[in-house]
């Protein structure tokens, strides 16, 4: 009885440490396995960033080559463009809005993939380098596109002024071969046209022998316009025996056929000959 009164203390203190130790066991396997939770989900999130990281480079260098082939593509719009292909500026512009939306994409997806590296507290160079990397190729690329944007106003303004240096040209042209097509004429009695400086008397001796001329400087107003490849003939109000033809036409190239007792038609048969001279001055009898 002794004995067992002096050995159930120990035994009481001895449970009690175990309960203790135990408890602090516990505690640590608890700790451990809270430890062992946040490695995995570390170890998920960066599997999941190498992810995420394969992904956007793959992205970026698709649109890096997108961009080079633009650029290839826009150098030859470039050169036909100042040839005259003004077709084609549509499709640089295109091309260019085209290269500015993969730079800006790029760099959006690099920026986020690099916050995402720095918040799964990554230690890679590797890493980070080549975010680096290809972050300042779209830097490049980004001043790049801006060169080339100045580049197409310069040349969308000088191919402005080659089409309206080209209108121009073409309006002389024009012109020009209106005035090859066009030719004059006028019918009036010596003194009527005299009075509106179209003939004019040279030579002669006291008032005899005097030749009645075309003047040197003629007034256009006065004249008719035709078109020499559709005129074929003119009707003149006067007999024939009273028309006289005095500006310096081939007399082989036309007729002058009486058609009524006072009118006469001025038949053109060879309109080159006739119109080598573009100015038919025609005086009647009045």
């Amino acid at each position: 009885m002794k004995y067992l009164l002096t050995v159930l203390p120990v035994l009481i203190l001895l449970t009690s440490c175990n309960q203790e130790k135990l408890t602090q066991l516990e505690k640590e396997v608890q700790k451990l396995r809270q430890q062992n939770e946040m490695i995995q989900r570390q170890e998920q999130e960066k599997n999941k960033f190498v992810e995420e990281y394969a992904t956007t480079l793959n992205e970026v260098y698709d649109n890096l080559e997108n961009i080079r082939k633009r650029e290839g593509l826009i150098s030859e719009y470039s050169r036909n463009i100042e040839k005259g292909k003004k077709s084609l500026k549509d499709k640089m512009n295109s091309d260019i809005s085209a290269i500015d939306a993969y730079i800006r994409a790029s760099k959006n997806k690099l920026a986020a993939l690099q916050k995402r590296f720095k918040s799964v507290e990554m230690d890679s160079k590797a890493f980070e380098k080549t975010i680096e990397k290809l972050t300042r190729q779209l830097e490049e690329k980004e001043k790049f596109i801006s060169r080339l944007k100045d580049q197409n106003m310069a040349l969308s303004k000088k191919v402005e002024i080659a089409q309206k240096a080209m209108q121009q040209k073409d309006l002389i042209i024009e012109e020009q071969s209106e005035q090859l097509v066009t030719a004059y004429y006028v019918i009036g009695t010596d003194k009527e046209l005299e009075e509106k400086h179209i003939v004019e008397e040279k030579g002669g001796i006291l008032g005899f022998g005097k030749t009645i001329v075309v003047s040197s400087n003629l007034e256009n107003s006065y004249f008719t316009s035709t078109k020499i490849d559709t005129m074929a003939r003119i009707t003149i109000d006067s007999p024939t025996e009273d028309i006289e033809i005095v500006s310096a036409h081939d007399p082989e190239s036309f007729d002058l056929v009486p058609v009524e007792k006072d009118k006469t038609l001025l038949e053109i048969k060879d309109p080159r000959s006739f119109w080598k001279m573009r100015y038919l001055v025609i005086i009647t009898g009045g």
